[in-house]
């Protein structure tokens, strides 16, 4: 009986969700992906840029035709090279990003920013054949600071952010991370 009326209970608060959504048209998500070009800055010296993907979901919610909030969960591979490309730090971390969107015609272009929370996933450094786990020796969390530019259209949505690394990944000094990307979302 108690699986029964908690199935019932699922299933009224799926149903007046799915009403919600179907009467406001200012909620709209998706799913998105893309390339990072990512560096480890501040205290680091001798390191490149690393090129990675990130890849996950987002939920816009427009407030008016000038301004949304869209708030994302991301996979994203991260890190950086030695200059000369014999030791590469890989770190992945779910980037929890809360971004503003202001649309100044009122239409598809919009200019983006807003705070980005990480959370470290792994710690990896290669070199050669060997790999060595450093996820201990890192933070665990993560935040930057996002600024881009993007381009929402029907069903598609191109946006290219740099995040601005606020904190470090270590404790031994200054080293956040700073990551361009380039996404490319599709709302469902």
């Amino acid at each position: 009986m108690k699986i029964l009326k908690l199935m019932l209970f699922i299933t009224i608060l799926y149903c007046g969700q799915t009403n919600l959504f179907a009467q406001s048209s200012t909620f709209r998500g998706g799913i998105k992906g893309g390339i990072n070009s990512t560096k480890i800055g501040g205290d680091a010296s001798g390191l490149k840029p690393k090129v990675g993907f990130q890849i996950g979901g987002f939920m816009k919610y427009s407030i008016s035709d000038y301004v949304a909030i869209q708030p994302e969960v991301m996979f994203s591979m991260q890190g950086a090279k030695s200059i000369k490309g014999d030791i590469s730090l890989h770190y992945n971390y779910v980037n929890i990003p809360l971004i503003a969107k202001v649309y100044p015609d009122g239409k598809g272009f919009n200019i983006q920013a807003g705070p980005q929370l990480g959370l470290l996933a792994s710690a990896n450094v290669k070199g050669g054949d060997e790999k060595q786990d450093v996820s201990d020796q890192l933070n665990g969390t993560d935040f930057a600071f996002a600024l881009g530019l993007g381009h929402d259209f029907n069903r598609l949505t191109i946006d290219l952010r740099y995040n601005i690394g606020i904190s470090s990944t270590s404790d031994q000094g200054s080293y956040p991370n700073n990551v361009l990307q380039l996404g490319v979302g599709i709302f469902l």
